[in-house]
């Protein structure tokens, strides 16, 4: 097999949500250059990621890879061991060479706990209340959980409906707990007492979450009741002795009554011996001593009704407020979208700036349909790859128009190439010249025209152009972002003796 596949070690442990690294081995074992591409298989693509997923291979030459294990934090990533094979596929002739391994997801536990409702209330006619609590794994691993309600000041007796829920990771379950005071008075003022229901993973007893709930217990009459009734008959005997007088409405009217579409009146009014005023459509009750106006909108013409009444009538009143159709607002126009600067470094800034008219609103993406006011002189965002920027103008009756920008995200490599010259810039052809060059910060380094892998720290090799030639240097860093330089070689046509024939 022409290519061969070693692996730095044959298990791998990770944490949900954290990063492992497993280093492969590729050689190529032919007599031929190839173009070598490292894949995964075995588990899901997104918990792999390749830096450098794609290299040649020299005959002989052998490259260390790194492969980054990332598992997300959910409760896909099951806790277990995970068999993978690191394949090292050729495409040139599609042979491979195959190495195997296993991912090891560690277990961790996140458990939540809910009740509804907060406050209950028991009373002679209802001893028993009823609590939901809604239980939660979210970790990645099954759990089960051991459920107890208690109270500080044991006034309270509870009872589960089950006191251990086996949870699935993602799973959610409910359980209700029913709550009783120890004591009922009948007569009695309300009292309240809260209590805690705990959650606590039977497997791993230091994982447990809680929540707090409250009981409140009231007696079949309270000595605050009794009062209140006393004072009441005294007040129906008092109202037995005096009489409401009629409900009058002196003033209904709206200033404006009449106006364009998207402006406000005011309706106003006047009424005598009301306990309460509605006014419809829509605008709810209101009480006469302290309202006697409201401020409205309307979109359409409309006839508003003033409905005043007491204990023994009611009297209506109608008001007409006619709305005239306001004209249609300009168009929106974009006149000017740009960006500053249009190219960017990975981590920079760039400033997003416009010229609208006519606009009420601004909508740009990216990032997220973000909401701007048309006023704003600009937005900065920091874009993470080339990303193209659309803004939205829009008016005050939803008519919009768009333009769109692109900025160019540039991510620069670690690797730098501090020198690459050659020992003369100009030869006559059939002469040699040497190249030399030092190089910090890059893991793999190659020379084009025939020349290949080179020391990816420094060093020189001699070349023997025919012709004028340009040499680029590209060195790679960890992450597979190239750096270049260049050095052109001219090759200068040999002069003949005077007398010589060719």
């Amino acid at each position: 097999m022409a290519i061969r596949v070693r692996l730095g070690q044959d298990e791998v442990q990770v944490e949900p949500g954290g990063s492992a690294q497993l280093l492969a081995t590729v050689r190529n074992e032919g007599d031929a250059p190839d173009q070598v591409a490292l894949e995964i298989e075995g588990v899901d693509a997104e918990w792999c990621a390749i830096p450098i997923p794609s290299f040649p291979l020299a005959p002989g030459e052998e490259v260390q890879e790194r492969i980054l294990i990332r598992p997300p934090r959910n409760t896909e990533s099951r806790a277990g061991t995970y068999p993978i094979l690191v394949r090292a596929r050729s495409l040139e002739n599609g042979g491979s060479g195959v190495a195997q391994a296993s991912i090891t997801i560690r277990p961790y536990s996140m458990l939540t706990l809910e009740i509804a409702p907060k406050r209950g209330i028991a009373s002679p006619l209802r001893k028993r209340v009823p609590y939901e609590l809604t239980l939660a794994n979210y970790g990645n691993t099954e759990q089960t959980v051991q459920l107890h309600a208690s109270d500080p000041e044991d006034e309270v007796v509870f009872e589960l409906e089950r006191e251990r829920v086996p949870l699935a990771p993602g799973e959610t379950q409910s359980v209700l707990v029913y709550a009783q005071p120890r004591r009922m008075p009948t007569l009695a003022n309300p009292a309240l007492f809260s209590f805690t229901a705990t959650a606590r993973s039977v497997e791993d007893p230091l994982r447990s979450t809680s929540v707090q709930a409250q009981l409140e217990r009231r007696g079949l009459v309270s000595p605050l009741v009794l009062g209140f009734l006393a004072v009441l008959g005294l007040l129906l005997a008092l109202w037995a002795y005096t009489r409401p007088l009629p409900v009058e409405i002196e003033e209904f009217v709206a200033q404006p009554a009449q106006f364009t579409a998207g402006e406000t009146t005011t309706l106003s009014w006047i009424v005598r011996n009301a306990d309460t005023v509605l006014i419809e459509p829509g605008l709810g009750e209101f009480d006469p001593n302290k309202t006697r106006s409201v401020q409205v909108q309307p979109q359409t013409t409309t006839t508003y009704r003033l409905i005043a009444r007491n204990r023994y009538g009611e009297q209506m009143r109608e008001v007409v407020v006619i709305v005239q159709n306001a004209p249609e607002p300009p168009a929106p126009v974009i006149t000017r979208f740009y960006a500053e600067p249009t190219q960017i470094k990975r981590g920079e800034a760039v400033l997003l700036r416009w010229e609208v008219q006519n606009a009420t609103e601004l909508i740009l993406t990216p990032p997220g349909g973000q909401k701007l006011d048309p006023a704003m002189p600009g937005f900065e965002h920091r874009p993470s790859r080339t990303t193209e920027y659309e803004l939205i103008a829009r008016n005050a009756v939803g008519k919009s128009v768009s333009k769109k920008v692109k900025v160019e995200v540039i991510d620069p490599s670690q690797a730098q190439i501090l020198s690459f010259t050659a020992q003369a810039e100009t030869i006559t052809a059939g002469e040699s010249v040497a190249l030399r060059w030092e190089i910090v910060n890059a893991i793999r380094a190659e020379i084009d025209n025939g020349v290949g892998r080179i020391d990816p720290k420094q060093g020189e090799i001699t070349v023997s152009p025919t012709a004028t030639t340009t040499y680029t240097l590209t060195a790679y860093d960890a992450e597979g972002r190239p750096a270049q330089a260049k050095v052109t070689i001219t090759v200068e046509p040999r002069t003949e003796p005077p007398g010589e024939t060719p």
